[in-house]
């Protein structure tokens, strides 16, 4: 089994997302049949993704090594949903032989709503604790990326969306935009917001985007834009526990250095 692959094999992509809450697997070759599956994970992603993965390969009939390659969503999103789903795609590569492959959330946002209109999109989702995740897009053809994702508090994200309105008619999708909307609209009055039909990437889309990525057998590596919230809080838990933070983080790196 050698690295470097670049292209998908000829079977069926796999395609798992973890980002959010909504844990997401889809099975398929863009313009063909495919199959999708949704299920609120509420922390257990670990426990059901897996038993999606087996039933989705057996209603189509697909041994995991007749797999063309195994796409992973890398983020930006939930810490967990990330690390379970890139520890499975992993764990499916090297067992079935199949090359894998890394997509970035925000682009296939905007892929599924650049039909929309023309101008400037904002893919913009929800990363807690007054955070977005956030992505702009020149849309007068395929979503073109006017910069890197970047990880905002709210107030940050609205002073951007007032400058982004400066360029063209404004639209912003996800699941972030339609949380904060007064405080978007507040800065950004013309901007559209899409429905939550928009909250997540098309079936489609994200099969498209599977075919077109470079698939190898190295680990994907994750998109982290910001701490995860056990990190924000170290200070807290060691001090509930009757640690210092300093021997809190020692033994945070004891642990990650196995």
């Amino acid at each position: 089994m050698a690295d470097g692959v670049s292209q998908p094999g000829s079977g069926p992509l796999l395609v798992i997302n973890g980002v959010t809450p909504q844990l997401a697997v889809t099975l398929g070759r863009p313009g063909q049949a495919f199959w999708h599956r949704r299920a609120v994970t509420s922390g257990s992603s670990a426990e059901i993704l897996i038993p999606i993965i087996g039933e989705m390969l057996a209603e189509a009939g697909v041994a995991p090594a007749s797999l063309g390659g195994i796409a992973c969503v890398r983020g930006p999103g939930s810490f967990t949903g990330i690390r379970v789903a890139l520890a499975t795609t992993l764990g499916l590569s090297l067992g079935s032989g199949v090359p894998m492959a890394g997509l970035d959330y925000l682009p296939l946002l905007a892929a599924t709503a650049a039909g929309q209109g023309t101008g400037v999109l904002v893919a913009i989702t929800y990363a807690r604790t007054g955070f977005v995740y956030l992505q702009t897009f020149l849309t007068d053809g395929p979503p073109m990326p006017m910069g890197p994702p970047v990880a905002l508090p709210v107030a940050a994200a609205a002073e951007r969306l007032a400058d982004a309105a400066a360029v063209g008619p404004l639209w912003l999708v996800g699941e972030g935009a339609a949380r904060s909307r007064d405080v978007f609209l507040n800065t950004a009055p013309l901007a559209t917001i899409l429905g939550p039909e928009y909250h997540e990437p098309a079936p489609q889309i994200v099969l498209a985007a599977a075919a077109r990525a470079s698939y190898g057998f190295t680990a994907i590596e994750p998109l982290y834009l910001r701490p995860c919230d056990a990190e924000d809080n170290l200070a807290a838990f060691a001090a509930a526990r009757g640690l210092s933070p300093e021997e809190a983080q020692a033994r945070v790196l004891q642990s990650m250095q196995g």
